[in-house]
């Protein structure tokens, strides 16, 4: 285990993210992004640290009978799994993620796991995991696969009736693209990182159709051990709607309480996630500045990468891209290295056309 963990930290060594023209660039931008908007960080150790963390995941579930064995694995809340009957149990794509249903198998759980179309043709990487034999005594009762259902195809509600009445279980990720129609109308928005942001309501939705408990659960890594919390049965209520907007609120509640502590376990963090739904009133607000104003190139909110021959501006914000001709690639790589503020007067010095320079201001590139 020590081993591997060397041979990640090389890998991440070796990934080249300060290079604009670096194929890790995007991700590093996206990374950074999302994790501002969570707390604060130091860029560069904040992406090298997600990057090892991402990378530890595959390793867990080949090595989980080792780990289980020599007591790395916690379990808390156990007494909430329910033995006798079906529920739906389901996480997020944070920390030991691909842990959750090994360990549902190894507690003589029989489930389903519900899937995205795209996740459902990439299933091949989620069977037949080369667990370690080594066990030490301990049956893992993975001898049998899970079943995988597409949950964009109609015809998967009819497998997941019957296996809830054969007292089977489901399981699947709150945060993925979960839902039995691929309808933007089946979406939901909840409060989320102090944002309103859109998430699938598919899982709450089979829970109710289904009458069954949706039960949340978290693996993520600390103290050397990895953690897995079972929380309670969410049980359905009489009225479908209220019930999805209540249980997704306060499962993306209970993640919220999870990332912000362990914000670099999060994969998902190379996203558009975060994006919130509303507005910025900043991005609307006119400022009177005088002719002497000087202007800087706003790096709170733009950062600078290279694709093939095209030069771009990254917004930390919206996570889009922009692209720019080279000539003014240089100026703002320079007003930005450099530290430089120019007036509008000097600006044009550069760029002779006032219109444009006035776009670069509405758009926070300048401020």
């Amino acid at each position: 285990m020590e081993d591997y963990l060397n041979l990640i930290k090389q890998k991440v060594n070796s990934l080249k993210w300060e290079d604009e023209s670096s194929e890790d660039r995007v991700e590093f931008l996206k990374v950074s992004a999302n994790g501002k908007k969570i707390k604060n960080i130091e860029e560069d150790l904040f992406f090298k640290n997600y990057s090892i963390q991402k990378r530890l995941t595959i390793n867990e579930i080949n090595n989980f009978s080792i780990l289980y064995n020599a007591g790395k694995i916690k379990i808390y809340g156990e007494e909430n799994l329910i033995l006798n009957g079906p529920a739906f149990y389901s996480s997020f794509h944070i920390g030991a993620y691909m842990t959750i249903p090994i360990l549902l198998a190894l507690k003589k759980i029989t489930f389903s796991v519900v899937m995205d179309d795209y996740s459902f043709k990439r299933k091949l990487r989620y069977e037949n995991p080369n667990i370690n034999p080594e066990t030490s005594g301990i049956d893992l009762n993975l001898k049998v696969n899970p079943d995988f259902l597409n949950a964009e195809d109609a015809r998967s509600i009819f497998k997941m009736i019957r296996n809830i009445k054969e007292n089977k279980s489901l399981f699947s990720y709150l945060d993925g693209n979960t839902t039995t129609i691929n309808d933007q109308k089946h979406s939901l928005k909840v409060r989320f990182m102090n944002n309103e942001i859109s998430t699938q309501k598919g899982i709450p939705y089979l829970c109710h159709l289904l009458k069954i408990p949706l039960i949340p659960i978290f693996a993520y890594r600390e103290d050397d051990l990895i953690k897995v919390v079972i929380e309670k049965p969410i049980y359905p209520l009489k009225d479908k709607d209220v019930f999805c907007e209540q249980s997704l609120n306060q499962c993306w509640s209970m993640f919220e309480n999870v990332l912000t502590k362990f914000t670099e376990q999060y994969e998902f963090l190379n996203k558009n996630i975060f994006i919130s739904n509303e507005r910025s009133a900043q991005s609307n607000k006119l400022e009177f500045r005088k002719d002497d104003y000087s202007y800087k190139f706003n790096s709170q909110l733009y950062n600078f990468y290279i694709k093939d021959d095209d030069h771009l501006l990254f917004n930390y914000a919206s996570m889009n891209s922009l692209k720019i001709n080279k000539g003014l690639y240089v100026l703002l790589r320079k007003l930005e290295s450099k530290k430089l503020n120019l007036t509008k007067m000097e600006l044009l010095q550069f760029i002779p056309d006032k219109n444009f320079v006035e776009s670069l201001i509405q758009n926070q590139i300048l401020i």
